[in-house]
């Protein structure tokens, strides 16, 4: 029976054009658009320190510029993406400031001063103790760093979002400060903002205090422990691994980094049975009686150059689109970070991000590798990963080194990539005929 690739297209198409007439959508899809240029050079400069940390310690190398270049790098990840968390806070109120500005009734809202109270509302919710984790610790008074990364991008989009929903809100009230006429502009916004401002910032100080009489210390532990864990108490089987690359998967759809998000939690399963596989071939040098250590198949051959096995994307848009087109465009600046396994420049640059066209390969294909990789590894076609390594080497040298240098873990890779390519050609056409359709509406 032959595909009707119609049938599938119109539907996608259709969820396409919800998604760009959604104001809460595309204020979420252009505030994780923003956070590119950081992820980025982050990404990459995590990556030389990481290189050049392992160069200075297997080489013993005492030269302090080495070292001090090893620092640079760290300081620009810290800049970046260490604070993520506080980019995505900014970025997202500022982006639905924006989006509701363009409204009759929120014509009046100053959006610097609404993205502002965004910020501002963010550390109320925070805890303000290095030590929160531990109640019995002593406490001492500022804030973790873990709140500002990828640990607090979620919290960052729904505070950051639901401040400047409020204060909109509140700014319609007829309870506010108002000015003559006559007084300059940003006095007036500034005075005016005065009462929905501290409403706003009142009632995130209520809902911090209502987490703490229920035994949270933040918003981030509330969804760590209520939705996240549960759902990953799920064993180390194939079943398991399906269950975390579909949890990944939707998290980075919604524009969360889905690996930071659960590969924190998860690893206190996972990394124990790599870890005694790494001891045991170290003593043995041989495969017999490796067992399969779910966090390979999910975190290197479901994900080949990064969340969503977006290599075989990044090719695939090489292939079937046209020079000139935003997707090749697209393509040509992910493929060298491809290659390493950052992939933002694909996932918000095409976008993956609420694109409903590219969901299904983006939850499909991940499974598919990680599904067959299990069963040729289970079967002995291919070696299992057994070494331990700093993970950020080319994808087919990070297959060979985790192999314990056997080339069946590369040609499972390269096996794939190809596969991959022509999993995601079709979606990637018809992205493409959307963004035509988009152009010349």
């Amino acid at each position: 029976m032959k595909f009707n690739v119609d049938k599938l297209q119109e539907p996608l198409l259709k969820a396409s054009m919800w998604v760009q007439n959604n104001t809460i959508l595309q204020a979420v899809k252009n505030a994780f658009v923003r956070t590119i240029p950081f992820t980025v050079i982050g990404s990459f400069s995590n990556l030389i320190k990481m290189q050049l940390d392992a160069l200075i310690k297997s080489q013993h190398l005492n030269w302090g510029w080495l070292t001090s270049l090893s620092q640079l790098f760290g300081y620009l990840g810290v800049a970046t993406l260490g604070i993520v968390g506080l980019i995505v806070v900014v970025s997202s109120a500022y982006s639905y400031a924006v989006e509701l500005k363009r409204r009759d009734e929120n014509k009046g809202m100053n959006v610097i001063i609404a993205t502002l109270l965004a910020f501002s509302a963010y550390f109320v919710m925070v805890p303000n103790n290095v030590n929160f984790a531990d109640p019995k610790a002593k406490v001492i008074e500022g804030f973790a760093a873990s709140l500002f990364s990828y640990e607090g991008m979620f919290t960052g989009l729904i505070v950051g979002m639901l401040a400047v929903a409020l204060f909109a809100s509140f700014s319609r009230s007829k309870f506010t400060i108002r000015m003559p006429g006559s007084v300059p502009q940003n006095v007036f916004d500034s005075f005016f903002a005065l009462i929905p401002m501290s409403e706003v910032l009142l009632l995130f100080g209520l809902a911090r205090i209502g987490l703490q009489a229920m035994g949270y210390t933040s918003l981030i532990q509330l969804i760590s422990t209520v939705i996240i864990k549960p759902l990953l108490t799920v064993g180390t089987g194939l079943p398991a691994i399906i269950v975390v690359i579909l949890l990944e998967q939707i998290l980075w759809f919604l524009g969360l980094h889905g690996f930071n998000i659960v590969w924190g939690i998860v690893s206190a399963f996972w990394l124990p049975l790599f870890l005694q596989n790494v001891a045991k071939f170290a003593e043995t040098k041989s495969f017999a009686g490796i067992s399969i250590a779910p966090n390979t198949m999910t975190n290197v051959y479901a994900m080949i150059g990064g969340s969503g096995a977006t290599f075989g994307l990044i090719i695939a848009m090489l292939i079937f689109t046209k020079k000139g087109e935003k997707e090749r465009e697209v393509a040509k600046l992910a493929l060298v970070p491809g290659c390493f396994g950052i992939n933002e420049p694909v996932i918000f640059g095409l976008p993956i991000v609420l694109n409903p066209i590219m969901f299904i390969p983006w939850i499909f294909v991940p499974l598919f590798n990680a599904i067959v990789a299990y069963v040729v590894t289970s079967i002995g076609w291919v070696a299992p990963l057994v070494v331990l390594n700093s993970g950020n080497e080319p994808i087919f040298v990070r297959t060979w080194i985790l192999g314990g240098l056997h080339m069946s873990p590369v040609i499972l890779t390269a096996v794939l990539v190809v596969i991959d390519i022509f999993l995601y050609a079709p979606f990637v056409i018809m992205n493409q005929r959307s963004e035509r359709r988009l152009a010349a509406a």
